[in-house]
């Protein structure tokens, strides 16, 4: 717990990342991300998606796209806003190739919901 005796959990980090994003502090973003595994304050999508636009909004493509393929590894659900700060990162880094194969991987992990999801609750 901090010196300052306040609890800090998930609502609290993703707040304060998504304020380092807005003002382009990355390297405190992902700082702030990483202090959240020593206070066992859970990672979930706002988090990845937090620090990921942090990155992308400074160029650091290379840190978004390494927090999009984190997420995979540790199962943390993506969302549309986690593919688009990956699709964004990209083209800020002039990487059109891997800016399309987000986009198909995207569509990829759209149809596979969709065909858990919605498609099997149509036919009961």
């Amino acid at each position: 717990m901090p010196a300052d005796g306040a609890k800090r959990d998930t609502i609290t980090y993703n707040a304060t990342t998504s304020a380092c994003a807005e003002g382009r502090q990355w390297q405190h973003a992902l700082e702030l991300f990483e202090n959240m595994r020593g206070e066992r304050a859970e990672q979930d999508t706002i988090t990845y998606n937090a620090a990921m636009s942090a990155c992308e909004k400074a160029g650091q493509w290379q840190q978004a796209l390494e927090l999009f393929e984190r997420m995979r590894a540790e199962r943390v659900e993506r969302d549309t806003i986690t593919y688009s700060a990956a699709i964004i990162a990209c083209e800020k880094g002039g990487r059109w190739q891997q800016a399309l194969e987000l986009l198909e991987r995207m569509w990829a992990d759209w149809l596979k919901t969709l065909s858990l999801t919605v498609l099997p609750s149509m036919f009961v």
